[in-house]
């Protein structure tokens, strides 16, 4: 969450939604020291509204395996699998009030948009 502060300071509340059990959760708060409000969503049904990618294929890709290489060069160890290892996630910057300024369906595990796409779309959200 090192870029954390950077969205904070254009005003931005970031949210993290996860798809394993709560204790999963709390394990994974503590484990990689998230400061973030984290939600799950075990159901999948904010997975399904948002038309987030599901299946083998993406979560088996090669995107998927050079994902994994590039973190463990890294020094990301990946533990067990919580939840469902086949649902993809993205990035949604949405406005307060409501709207979607800009969306991110992620192809495969690893897979995540330009933190500077992010953050550009993060400053558009705050112009009213």
């Amino acid at each position: 969450m090192e870029n954390a502060d950077r969205f904070r300071a254009l005003g931005v509340q970031l949210v993290v939604i996860g798809n394993g059990a709560p204790h999963f959760a709390q394990a994974f708060l503590d484990q990689f020291h998230v400061t973030l409000p984290l939600y799950t969503d075990p159901s999948l049904k904010v997975y399904e509204a948002m038309a987030l990618r599901r299946g083998w294929r993406t979560a088996f890709s090669r995107k998927t395996l050079t994902a994994s290489v590039d973190a463990l060069k890294r020094g990301f160890r990946q533990g067990r699998t919580q939840g469902d290892a086949t649902q993809q996630g993205g990035v949604f910057v949405m406005r307060k009030g409501g709207g979607i300024v800009y969306r991110y369906v992620s192809e495969a595990a690893g897979d995540h948009p330009p933190l500077d796409e992010v953050l550009a779309a993060a400053a558009q959200a705050t112009k009213g």
